[in-house]
């Protein structure tokens, strides 16, 4: 079943439906992050959202702030679960460095989707690149998140 929306009329009245599914994984681990503290190690933590086929925002979870570069989640605090999902939306990563002031965007990945499969796959999603050049005039990868996602459609009249 692909992502698509249909839409009928008779008469005065019209009627859509458009294919829903739930969304559920979980973060698994970050690394090759950049340093953003200049005198500390780093503290990420991943921010996953959910957006339907309109670009709003449906749905939002997080995990846990963890030290280093190169860093692993397991148990809840890694697991996400968005239903009602719209297979013409998109599910974002942001990695994030928890600081004391405001926190620091390390990198994003976004996935559409009508690109996440059927089956719990792992995916490896690159976060970017930064918008400093290093020194020798290029930019640097913000590293890569790894996740562990799957998609369980239904239909749902709207």
């Amino acid at each position: 079943f692909g992502s698509r929306h249909v839409r009928k009329s008779t008469g005065d009245f019209a009627f859509s439906l458009r294919a829903m599914a739930t969304i559920s994984g979980r973060v698994l681990r970050a690394n090759s992050l950049p340093n953003k503290d200049l005198f500390s190690k780093d503290d990420p933590y991943v921010v996953v959202k959910m957006f339907d086929a309109d670009g709003n925002e449906a749905g939002e979870s997080r995990t846990s702030v963890k030290k280093g570069n190169n860093v692993e989640w397991d148990g809840e605090e890694s697991v996400f679960n968005f239903g009602n999902a719209h297979l013409e939306g998109r599910i974002q990563f942001q990695v994030w460095d928890k600081d004391l002031g405001p926190d620091d965007l390390i990198g994003e990945a976004v996935v559409p989707l009508s690109a996440v499969p059927f089956q719990e796959t792992e995916m490896l999603l690159s976060l970017g690149f930064s918008r400093k050049l290093s020194t020798a005039g290029k930019k640097t990868p913000n590293g890569t998140i790894t996740v562990r996602v799957m998609i369980s459609n239904h239909h749902n009249w709207l």
